[in-house]
């Protein structure tokens, strides 16, 4: 099976308001990234669809995809990054060196390339006539846990929207944050407003900044009894302040890594409680056994995304036996739609994983064409 033609739309989905941040850290800027959303045509007329993270342009769309050219999809060895272009690298760029490339021993950062490779799943299952959760290896479950998702807020909104979120059918939230946030009482408004058994996953991406200034303050933030687990509290290349914090015994300490060696090295050191992973689904199927061996429960990352990544996220979840951690999966609670016809609804906390073929997912035609901003054909 190859691939003929994809048809590309850019897509511009606005959050709604007040869902982000707080108006005093300022409006949300990632909804104002293009993503685009692939559909496929191959010479067997099956379709399949796909959905690039948020500022993957047109140009390296066209390199991922040209890689695909005249390929047999069902040839593919997935596990190798197979859209990787090595044909510009000084050490890797020769196909027949006089000494072979111990590929094997690099990591490759292709998770770029993941709306490509959730093309790829999706006309795969179709083939088939089985969900991507078979190809990647089977379920362990067919509900995954979520978190709702908010960025920097004031204690007052916060509260209002956690409310709001659990009685939509959520039970925790991922908030991001700084240590010069009102952190505290934040999490005291939260608590008031859905109780303690709401918990709280506070993400400051390294803004803890050293564990001298985070450690008195984790100390009361805990003491308020909603605090699930902090998540990269300081920069990632400080896995040793990771470790102390660790032996602090205050809280949870989550990782968020992809399939690489500062994953292995914080396993080694023993440097997290809990790992958020982010990768291509093979990768993160990887990540999610050493974890497994490792005795750390783990969850997927998105960047707040719209349904077709999503679903392919639920698959992976599914089939993943370390991830029984809650996802941040939740795109349509944060934008004005998800373009596919399924909301993917959160029922106690929990998300179903398609059963069709594939991805398991369609097209919204209407919502699509009110926020494709442009279209263009990518011809194999």
């Amino acid at each position: 099976m190859k691939i003929i033609n994809v048809q590309c739309y850019e897509v511009v989905v606005p959050v709604h308001a007040g869902r982000a941040n707080s108006a005093a850290y300022g409006p949300a800027v990632f909804d104002e990234t293009p993503k685009i959303i692939l559909e496929a045509r191959t010479d067997e007329e099956i379709l399949g669809l796909g959905e690039m993270p948020r500022g993957i342009g047109e140009g390296a769309l066209r390199t991922a995809l040209g890689r695909l050219a005249g390929v047999d999809i069902e040839r593919i060895c997935f596990q190798e990054p197979p859209l990787v272009d090595l044909s510009a690298n000084d050490m890797f760029a020769h196909e027949h060196p006089q000494r072979p490339n111990r590929l094997t021993e690099r990591f490759f950062g292709a998770h770029a390339d993941i709306g490509v490779h959730a093309l790829l799943l999706d006309l795969l299952g179709k083939k088939l006539g089985v969900p991507v959760f078979v190809l990647l290896g089977g379920a362990y479950r067919d509900r995954v846990k979520v978190d709702y998702w908010m960025g920097r807020m004031t204690s007052e909104d916060s509260a209002q929207v956690c409310r709001a979120a659990k009685e939509s059918g959520y039970r925790g939230v991922k908030c991001k944050c700084a240590l010069e946030d009102d952190n505290v009482e934040r999490a005291e408004a939260v608590r008031e407003a859905c109780g303690a058994d709401f918990k709280m996953t506070f993400d400051p991406n390294g803004r803890f900044y050293r564990p001298g200034e985070a450690i008195p303050m984790l100390r009361r933030l805990a003491a308020v009894g909603n605090l699930g687990c902090v998540e990269d509290p300081f920069p990632r290349e400080h896995l040793d302040w990771f470790c102390l914090l660790r032996q602090q015994g205050i809280v949870p300490v989550a990782l968020h890594t992809n399939y690489n060696h500062t994953f292995l090295e914080a396993v080694r050191l023993g440097a997290c409680d809990f790992v958020n992973l982010f990768d291509l689904p093979w990768n993160v199927r990887a990540a999610g056994s050493v974890a497994w061996l490792a005795g750390l429960p783990s969850w997927h990352a998105s960047g707040v995304d719209l349904g077709i990544l999503e679903a392919l996220y639920l698959h992976v979840c599914a089939a993943t036996k370390s991830m029984t951690r809650p996802s941040d999966i939740f795109g349509r609670a944060i934008r004005q739609h998800n373009l596919i016809t399924d909301a993917l609804p959160v029922a106690d906390g929990t998300v179903a994983v398609p059963q069709g073929p594939g991805l398991g997912v369609e097209l919204d035609r209407a919502a699509l064409d009110r926020y494709t901003k442009r279209r263009f054909t990518v011809n194999l």
